[in-house]
């Protein structure tokens, strides 16, 4: 046998008796460990903590939990070599310990740890220990839905009343914390959509915002709502504004009404119609006065709404319910006058079988008219007519009123209500043949 093939036996033996050594080395490290260190200690990061409280007293009262402070854990654990290696942050589960939870509100509760394969351990330490958790008893409400267009607009003639927006669905049942619930005061479906309108529209919302009754924005994580989403019917109407004017009754033909200025404490009304066939009026009566009543120191309140009420079709967008309404009376003078019976006439006599005649012998009056004419008015400027038409005339003797006018100038009225007593006189017979004694 050649020297460089004993040395390469020698080498093998080498090799395979160090190979052994050391599997002999660590098969005593083990023995030794396990006889002389059964139990060892070790530390697992990052396990996720369980806010599942099933089964326990809190889950009995009603509570749930709505947050936790703490997301994961890290624990020292102590066991059996052979057990506590095989644990990881996968086979272990961190919980919270409810057992003695049975009221609402923050409470501090102990983690603890178990295995899920049942394997026995000594817990060391949990870090942290403790958790701050939020109970709360859930609960379903059901909340009126109201419209939020913030970038919606009409077209010239055109308006949106807020009030007849709608939503559909037009409610939302929200579950969620009891005392989350507590703090919503308003919910909106919202469209962030940008349109121009000139004609009634569908919008769908593209979220759903909850409000406390401040006006603070609330936080949706920890609730749920039945939908959100929402169709929003916006109606657009047409929309005008109507200038106000006062009617002026019992006028005397001669009369020039332009004389009668009347200050309004609102000028104009915003009308609208949801009719598109409705045509806007180009102006709007809101009450008529007699002439008489025309003193210069008169004011009378007019009700838009049963101005309106006249035509349901009209809606008033201003936020305006009564006008007042007063005389000009800058530059207007007053005179009292007496007028007898010869200044008062009587018309449209329809029983030409009676006579009529006035049987009030002197009226008192009282004029209105410009300050440089009125001082020149006397009594028989003025005359009074009291009209027949339509008078119901069952006795021989009535009371009816009195129209004035004035004969000399249109721009000067008579403020007086008056009435005067009229008798009838039945008419005798000139046409029956005179009778004749017998010869």
């Amino acid at each position: 046998m050649s020297f460089n093939r004993i040395r390469e036996h020698l080498m093998k033996n080498n090799f395979s008796l160090a190979i052994l050594s050391i599997l002999i080395a660590i098969l005593v490290w083990f023995i030794i460990s396990m006889t002389q260190y059964p139990s060892v200690q070790k530390t697992i990061a990052n396990i996720p903590l369980s806010v599942d409280i099933t089964g326990s007293a809190a889950e009995s009262n009603g509570l749930s939990v709505i947050s936790c402070n703490v997301e994961e854990v890290t624990v020292e654990l102590l066991g059996s070599r052979t057990s506590v290696g095989n644990l990881n942050n996968e086979n272990l589960i961190a919980y919270l310990d409810a057992d003695s939870v049975s009221s609402t509100g923050t409470k501090s509760l102990t983690v603890k740890i178990r295995s899920t394969s049942g394997i026995n351990f000594e817990v060391k330490s949990v870090t942290p220990s403790t958790a701050s958790v939020i109970f709360d008893k859930m609960d379903t409400r059901e909340f009126p839905v109201s419209a939020k267009i913030p970038n919606v607009t009409v077209v010239e003639g055109k308006a949106i009343n807020s009030d007849d927006i709608t939503c559909e669905p037009s409610a939302v049942r929200i579950t969620g914390p009891s005392a989350q619930l507590d703090k919503i005061s308003k919910v909106y479906a919202v469209s962030n959509k940008t349109n121009s309108l000139d004609t009634t529209y569908v919008l769908p919302s593209d979220e759903v915002q909850l409000y406390t009754e401040d006006g603070s924005l609330i936080d949706q994580s920890s609730l749920k709502l039945s939908t959100a989403n929402f169709s929003i019917n916006i109606p657009v109407r047409t929309q005008k504004t109507v200038p106000l004017t006062v009617g002026i009754t019992n006028v005397p033909s001669t009369f020039d009404q332009r004389c009668i200025k009347f200050n309004l404490s609102a000028d104009s009304v915003v009308l609208a119609t949801n009719n598109s066939s409705t045509e806007l009026p180009q102006n709007l009566e809101i009450g008529k006065v007699a002439l008489s009543d025309l003193s210069p120191n008169f004011t009378k309140t007019f009700s838009l709404s049963n101005v309106l009420g006249e035509n349901s079709e009209l809606i008033n967008m201003s936020d305006l319910e009564t006008v007042t309404v007063s005389l000009d009376a800058s530059g207007l003078s007053t005179m009292d006058l007496t007028l007898d019976q010869s200044r008062i006439t009587i018309s449209n006599i329809a029983d030409s079988s009676y006579d009529y005649s006035v049987m009030t012998s002197k009226l008192p009056i009282t004029v209105v008219g410009p300050e440089d004419i009125i001082s020149d008015i006397t009594a028989e400027d003025i005359v009074g007519d009291v009209n027949l038409l339509n008078a119901d005339i069952t006795t021989d003797q009535i009371t009816l009123p009195v129209t004035f006018s004035c004969l000399k100038h249109d721009n000067v009225w008579v403020v007086t209500n008056a009435r005067v007593t009229i008798e009838r006189t039945k008419k005798e017979d000139t046409t029956a043949e005179p009778t004749t004694s017998p010869g």
